[in-house]
């Protein structure tokens, strides 16, 4: 895909409805997938850190292909009162060797971390390598409502800041019955418009009834185009309560930014390694 500061995928490689619809395990699912998006989000590693084989087999599987993990931090660090150093050194140790294949590292906060937490903020993000780059995603009120209290951390290490999207499902149908369970899992939070340090992280959670997604989808490559333009770092992650569509979704998003006026040509998406019998959209 060009312009090679565009960047598009979903929060995973595999899912089960997936395979054999779109991916398939030749010579893996993370292969099959990469031949396609560019991105992911690497939600993996909050739930675990990988061993020194499992890292060493998903460098293999992009080795060709210009792709980029955007993984978490682990949640033993971002998650817990005292954050597990630990934990922190072993997983930036066990990931190193994807080297170019690194994106940003999504740094991702609860709630429960507001303006009395900044200074544990900047001890942990002080440890961190600063030839990575990394993208903050917060969800206190505060840092929404006065932005300016986390711009000194933002600026100090050049920090992106996540922007996420769930209006399509908190303004579409809610009793659409995918949707149920995102209400309580995802936050409704601000849309936000600044662009930190020209790096652009959107996480766009999608309604299931696809109708509802056509102003949204609109308004982000809008966003996008422009943004491309100005020469930011784009990373754009599609999401939808039921992970089964994200592919097509993505698939969507990827033609309409086609239609946009960009400064460089954008390529078709490659096609599904599973050949389809019809148009999914």
């Amino acid at each position: 895909m060009t312009p090679a500061n565009y960047h598009l995928g979903l929060p995973a490689w595999a899912f089960p409805g997936w395979t054999g619809r779109y991916f398939n395990s030749t010579p893996s699912t993370l292969a099959s997938y990469a031949s396609v998006f560019n991105t992911v989000e690497g939600n993996t590693t909050f739930y675990h850190i990988p061993d020194v084989a499992t890292v060493d087999n998903w460098r293999q599987s992009v080795i060709n292909e210009p792709f980029k993990f955007c993984f978490k931090l682990p949640r033993t660090v971002t998650h817990q009162a005292t954050p597990n150093l630990h934990d922190l050194d072993l997983f930036l140790n066990r990931i190193e060797p994807l080297g170019k294949h690194l994106g940003p590292f999504l740094l991702q906060f609860p709630a429960t971390v507001g303006p009395a937490q900044l200074p544990l903020l900047h001890s942990l993000i002080a440890r961190l390598p600063q030839h990575y780059r990394y993208t903050l995603e917060v969800r206190h009120d505060d840092f929404f409502n006065q932005p300016q209290l986390l711009e000194p951390l933002i600026e100090r290490y050049q920090l992106g800041r996540v922007i996420m999207d769930t209006r399509p499902v908190f303004r579409g149908n809610r009793h659409h019955p995918e949707v149920t369970a995102a209400l309580h899992d995802k936050p409704d939070l601000p849309v936000l418009s600044q662009v930190y340090n020209g790096l652009v992280f959107v996480r766009l959670l999608l309604h299931p009834d696809l109708t509802s997604n056509n102003a949204y989808l609109d308004q982000w490559t809008g966003r996008i185009a422009q943004a491309l333009n100005a020469g930011c770092e784009c990373h754009m992650m599609i999401h939808c309560p039921n992970n089964q569509h994200c592919p097509a979704l993505a698939l969507d998003f990827h033609r309409r930014l086609q239609q946009r006026t960009l400064s460089e040509p954008l390529a078709p998406l490659p096609g599904w390694p599973v050949p389809q019998q019809h148009d999914l959209l």
